[in-house]
């Protein structure tokens, strides 16, 4: 027998990595951990640091322990720090150095760490030998045992002084032990720190908690505002928030969060015997609902803060006896802030920049020197705005219209034959926009056309026969023929609408009303020019007297909200007008530089500069003039 297997530690995972890998990597990892943590300030591993330290000399201090405890008469000895099957992996060293323990010696000191006392076996034949194996016991449980093949027969005494210095192993069992809660912890930083979202994360350290402390069930939970969030559960990858178990596990973390206490069910000897009042009321329906016979709930800080929890499900209660359950406090120390860090990496530029500004908040504004600086913010703001000149302005509403805008109107009765135009066409000088019907004109025309004819023939006979009279009479019946087919001839020529100017039709729509009447006078379109434009600002009445003449401003268009359009008042209505429940007065305004972009009846907001006033006064004079008329329409 050349090993002894019970040294090793039990996993339930058997993937999980070894205890020399963890060894291995302890420096790497807290050389990393302390990258993440310092720069942060959420952590200090100093102390752990300086406990690494210590615990890489711990063999070589058993090695020198057992070169000067055995003397001549001790042919072999080994030493084993660790207990049975439910310890950290065990420290095995030998004597003389270098050299493998005998299988005797190692059966013997097996027999003494299962037996939790002294182990004896002697050898028989020529070369006499005496295996002796004590076990050393640390608050009544075996945490270790020393072995020793004695030479010859009498081994009492040599093993009575073996016994006496026993009590110097334990201070080197408090190193390895320190190593082993070191390794762990940062096995489990190490875990977090190998990915980078905080899902994956968290359901990667939960199975480590499930495996190194033999729970069904470990689940994290953070806080996100006032409410647990469930994150992850060690035995599954998805679960639905709106399950019962999810509520209870979530019920569960809110009661250790607001107690702010680890939480256990059972209750612990240690907390049940300090009296201390403990609701256990969501952690009841919990265990009941998950059918666990333990259940722990353990808060999670960071930056002085509670950000979540982690909740622990044993099938039994010794499961949870047997679980090193004081490396919980630590875990949750160091790998709180760790998942904390990875939610904020995770969240989006809202909630961190959220998260940003309630940091700065507590750690400038907290506590007693909140109301001060709130207080010193507030009269330095007014302060300033007191001091400090501002432009006025008035802002309403603008709408843009055409400084010319002609109307068009039907110069003779009649029907409508052709429309080709309507109300956003530009059109060019001269452009037909719409032609009624002559039919009847034209007729008109031709017949006082042949009547003029035959009036001239029947003038030039007169004069052929010489008869005055007769060619008086016909000389105005030409006449009377003459005007007739002017006026035909004209009205002829106003059967065609068409465009005074370069413009855009304001309005008029005639594709539908092809073939219906109209009679004389009837407006059919009205065109504006394009380079012509005029702005009318609605003031409000309470901001007139600050309006004149010559004062500049800025407008901007709802079709154009990129473009900022200088102005000049040109002229102030006195008449006020009423429409849409306001009463407010006409400011005629003009525009610097056009754009070719504009229209008539494109509406916006424009701003008036009327002066320099005090920022405090622009920001609450309108508050204050309606105080007064209210104390003016009430008081008597």
């Amino acid at each position: 027998m050349t090993d002894i297997p019970c040294f090793a530690r039990r996993t339930a995972d058997p993937q999980a990595p070894s205890h020399e890998s963890r060894r291995a990597n302890s420096s790497a990892t807290l050389e990393s951990a302390n990258r993440v943590f310092y720069g942060f300030g959420s952590i200090d591993l100093s102390e752990a640091e300086a406990v690494a330290h210590r615990c890489a000399s711990v063999r070589a201090q058993l090695r020198d322990w057992l070169a000067a405890h055995c003397g001549s008469t001790i042919e072999a000895a080994v030493v084993v720090l660790g207990q049975s099957a439910h310890a950290p992996a065990a420290l095995l060293e030998s004597w003389p150095p270098g050299t493998e323990p005998p299988a005797r010696l190692t059966a013997t000191v097996h027999n003494a760490l299962e037996r939790g006392r002294l182990s004896v076996q002697q050898a028989r034949g020529a070369r006499a030998s005496t295996d002796v194996a004590l076990p050393i016991l640390r608050d009544g449980r075996v945490c270790g045992a020393l072995g020793a093949t004695l030479a010859g027969s009498d081994w009492k005494a040599e093993a009575e002084r073996l016994r006496c210095a026993l009590p110097s192993l334990l201070s080197l069992f408090d190193l390895n032990r320190e190593r082993e809660r070191l390794t762990d912890l940062l096995a489990a930083a190490t875990t977090l720190l190998d990915h980078d979202r905080l899902a994956t994360a968290a359901h990667a350290f939960s199975g480590v908690l499930a495996a190194s402390l033999g729970c069904e069930r470990v689940s994290i939970g953070l806080l996100r505002g006032s409410r647990v969030e469930l994150l992850t559960l060690s035995n599954s990858v998805r679960f639905s928030d709106d399950s019962q178990a999810v509520r209870d596990l979530c019920a569960a973390m809110d009661e250790a969060i607001v107690q702010d206490i680890w939480v256990g069910l059972p209750v612990p000897e240690d907390t049940a015997e300090s009296g201390l009042p403990i609701a256990t009321h969501a952690h009841e329906s919990l265990r009941r609902s998950s059918g666990a016979r333990a259940v722990s709930t353990l808060p999670l800080g960071a930056h002085g803060c509670t950000v979540g929890a982690v909740t622990f499900e044993w099938a039994t209660v010794d499961a949870r006896d047997n679980a090193d359950c004081e490396l919980i406090p630590d875990l949750a120390a160091l790998c709180g802030p760790m998942l904390e860090l990875l939610a904020r990496a995770d969240a989006g530029p809202a909630a961190r920049a959220r998260d940003a500004w309630r940091l700065f908040a507590a750690r400038h504004f907290g506590g007693q020197r909140l109301a001060l600086t709130a207080v010193g913010f507030v009269l330095a703001l007014v302060l300033m705005l007191a001091i400090v000149p501002g432009t006025h302005r008035i802002s309403a509403r603008a709408n843009l219209e055409g400084r010319v805008q002609r109307a068009l109107v039907a110069a003779v009765p009649g029907f409508i034959a052709e429309a080709n135009a309507r109300a956003g066409d530009v059109v060019e000088q001269g452009f037909v926009l719409a032609r009624l019907d002559d039919r009847d004109l034209e007729l008109a025309r031709r017949k006082w056309l042949s009547q003029k004819e035959q009036l001239e023939r029947e003038y030039r006979e007169a004069l052929a026969g010489r008869d005055g009279a007769q060619v008086s009479i016909v000389r105005a019946q030409i006449d009377q023929a003459h005007a007739e087919l002017a006026l035909a001839e004209e009205s002829l020529s106003r059967t065609r609408v068409v465009a005074p100017f370069d413009g855009v039709v304001v309005e008029g729509d005639l594709d539908r009303s092809l073939g219906s009447p109209v009679e004389l006078g009837s407006v059919l379109f009205e065109v504006a020019p394009l380079d012509g434009y005029r702005i009318i600002v609605e003031v409000d009445d309470r901001d007139i007297a600050d309006v004149s003449v010559g004062q500049s401003g800025r407008l901007t268009l709802k079709a154009l909200p990129n473009e900022v359009l200088a102005l000049s008042v040109e002229r102030v209505m006195p008449v006020s007008t009423t429409a849409d429940g306001r009463n407010y007065f006409r400011v005629e305004a003009k525009l610097e530089q056009p754009l070719a972009a504009l229209r008539p009846g494109m509406e916006g907001v424009a701003k008036i500069d009327v002066g320099e006033r005090r920022l405090l006064w622009i920001w609450t004079h309108t508050l204050f003039d309606w105080l007064r008329l209210q104390l003016w329409s009430v008081l008597p």
